[in-house]
């Protein structure tokens, strides 16, 4: 597995000021560990649904479950989870949150923490598919479902990677997710919070289109991780302060 780069390797082998065209991204983004290993799971659990299934239909319902669950899914964990103070208020979960979203809104641009790491994808996908797939259909149901999951994974990913990428793309829907999430980075943190679809933030009203709709977040880099916070729980403060650590938390 050496021809697998690690997280860093992929990041130091990208120009991130260099513009890339979609064939160009498309290239970068699967050379990714994650995006291989999803992969490799997609095509391991879609062979194991298609082996199983006594219907075409256990297939196509839990594939349609996924649909509607999972961008529900993915908006709720970056809403109420990533952006919640309480994983910093823990020293058990510090860590975690400091490697699965705080780092990446410190520094958007280091590409070495923007995939999620996988030890924390899995189980989002896991926890959610396996038990809904199989209380609808079955195991062909579970397992459909969890392949469906990761596609959806990979999607988010995708739309999460080229947001962050300077990729021309001819599709005014990515244009306007890419600019929909960097108002999230560089402008207010407090909303656009959907990665791949808007709806949900248009629903709950955290969606702005410019920068002028809503005021500048003064904590739209350190997400509240300052002053007294960092007194108060300071785990995540000691450990950007330990060697070979960057990001002051300030």
């Amino acid at each position: 597995m050496r021809f697998l780069k690690s997280d860093r390797q992929w990041a130091d082998s990208i120009d991130p000021r260099a513009s890339v065209r979609g064939g160009q991204f498309l290239a970068i983004y699967a050379s990714h560990y994650a995006v291989i290993l999803y992969l490799g799971v997609v095509l391991a659990t879609g062979w194991l649904a298609v082996h199983l299934m006594q219907s075409p239909w256990q297939l196509l319902g839990s594939l349609a479950i996924v649909v509607v669950i999972y961008p529900v899914i993915e908006f709720c964990l970056h809403r109420f989870v990533l952006h919640s103070r309480a994983l910093y208020r823990k020293p058990w979960t510090a860590g975690l949150w400091r490697r699965i979203h705080y780092g990446h809104h410190m520094n958007p641009s280091d590409l070495s923490v923007l995939f999620g790491a996988p030890y924390t994808t899995i189980p989002a996908v896991l926890v959610p598919t396996l038990p809904i797939g199989y209380l609808a259909f079955g195991w062909p149901g579970a397992a459909a479902a969890v392949c469906g999951g990761f596609i959806a994974l990979m999607i988010y990913e995708f739309f999460h990677c080229a947001a962050h990428l300077p990729v021309r793309f001819a599709s005014p829907t990515m244009q306007y997710m890419r600019r929909h999430h960097l108002l999230h980075h560089f402008h207010s943190e407090n909303g656009n919070f959907g990665i791949v679809t808007n709806v949900f933030d248009r629903l709950i009203g955290t969606e702005y289109e410019a920068a002028g709709q809503v005021g500048q977040s003064p904590t739209v880099k350190n997400l509240g991780y300052c002053g007294d916070e960092v007194r108060k729980f300071p785990w995540v403060a000691e450990l950007d302060h330990a060697p070979n650590k960057s990001q002051p938390a300030s």
